[in-house]
């Protein structure tokens, strides 16, 4: 029995470890005057460390030495897209903006910002398709106009790429699927090879991942 209450008290350590803050944390929360309970829940999920989230260069989307105010934390591609499906409503009632996003080297976080309006997740990341002369401006208008029409979850984002979800899937999908081959031709040529492919990925996604070469 003393042999079960030891190893117990060795979770309990453990678990309190993955959930609680670091001073260093609570500073940095604190600092930002963000609502630390809320950002317990984001270390109890990561269980990784948690950082302030990096300025981006708005001319060029670059990674900057800088910082913007707004809390960052490492996490896997798989993993993060179920955080952040999880945490995503819950947040923004709170005035919290959850999404995964691509930093230096194209590691995965999670990041987290103040607002309740999913593009300005796309404007703090500085989105674009410059390849296909799409600015970031271009690429927050299309979503907005999308968002409009259907209702959006953004769920993260990089330099090049985004992915969202449906609160409401377009009803006619053949044609919807040619606005977005028209809009992110890389999502067919380099992904899924054909429009009726991508009309049958939208479907299983509930969504989209749109990518710009």
């Amino acid at each position: 029995m003393k042999k079960v209450f030891i190893i117990m008290g060795i979770l309990s350590i453990f678990g309190c470890g993955a959930k609680n803050l670091s001073p260093k944390e609570t500073e940095l929360v604190n600092k930002l005057g963000f609502e630390i309970e809320l950002i317990k829940e984001l270390k109890k999920e990561t269980k990784n460390e948690l950082i302030q989230l990096p300025g981006i260069d708005q001319e060029t989307g670059d990674i900057l030495e800088q910082f913007h105010n707004g809390i960052s934390s490492i996490t896997s591609e798989e993993k993060g897209n179920s955080i952040v499906r999880k945490l995503k409503e819950k947040f923004r009632k709170k005035g919290y903006l959850i999404f995964v996003y691509t930093g230096i080297d194209d590691l995965r976080s999670i990041g987290i910002i103040k607002g309740k309006n999913d593009l300005d997740i796309l404007r703090y990341r500085r989105t674009d398709g410059i390849n296909h002369d799409l600015e970031n401006q271009d690429i927050v208008s299309k979503i907005s106009e999308w968002n409009d029409k259907f209702g959006l979850n953004i769920i993260g984002c990089g330099r090049d790429w985004l992915e969202l979800e449906f609160k409401k899937m377009p009803v006619d999908l053949d044609e919807f699927s040619k606005e977005v081959y028209e809009f992110c031709p890389d999502s067919v040529d380099q992904g899924v090879g054909e429009i009726e492919n991508l009309k049958l990925m939208i479907k299983q996604m509930n969504g989209l991942w749109l990518w710009w070469d």
